[in-house]
């Protein structure tokens, strides 16, 4: 009957707190949330338009959009319309690229065509309009032709 006298509790919670293992007790600390990659923490926000974000990634090959690797860092989202897929399949999923940093001064910008124009690089209008007469001809008449309907 010795045996069952180690079975009576008077703290419950106390007698928990000492059986939980190290690292039960970590991993009940971390939130799963903080460890969800499908949800956006990378805050975007457009210099020209003041579009506010928050994204999936930033840089050049989204690891949800299999086989996409774009010439410069881009800000990446996850498309909110469609369901993801299951975790355990590589399938690629439909994303939105939302805008990249100027290559000339560094300026996050949108893809929209009143804040940046894309020849070689992602350049916000106003360095545009600078770097325009470096640029060929080609590339200078649309970069004009977008200039004058925003």
């Amino acid at each position: 009957m010795e045996a069952d006298d180690d079975f009576v509790l008077d703290n419950e919670a106390a007698e928990i707190e000492r059986l939980d293992l190290p690292a039960a007790k970590e991993s009940k600390a971390s939130n799963p949330e903080e460890e969800d990659e499908r949800i956006a923490r990378i805050d975007f926000q457009c210099s020209g338009c003041d579009m506010h974000e928050l994204v999936h990634y930033f840089g050049r090959e989204p690891p949800f959009a299999l086989g996409i690797k774009y010439p410069e860092d881009n800000y990446v989202m996850r498309d909110p319309f469609q369901a993801p897929p299951p975790r355990w399949q590589a399938k690629p999923e439909f994303y939105i690229a939302l805008g990249a940093k100027c290559s000339r001064c560094s300026k996050t910008v949108c893809k929209d065509p009143g804040c940046s124009f894309y020849y070689t690089a992602t350049f916000c209008l106003p360095c545009g309009r600078e770097e325009l007469k470096n640029w060929p001809v080609e590339a200078q008449a649309r970069l004009r032709k977008q200039l004058s309907a925003s």
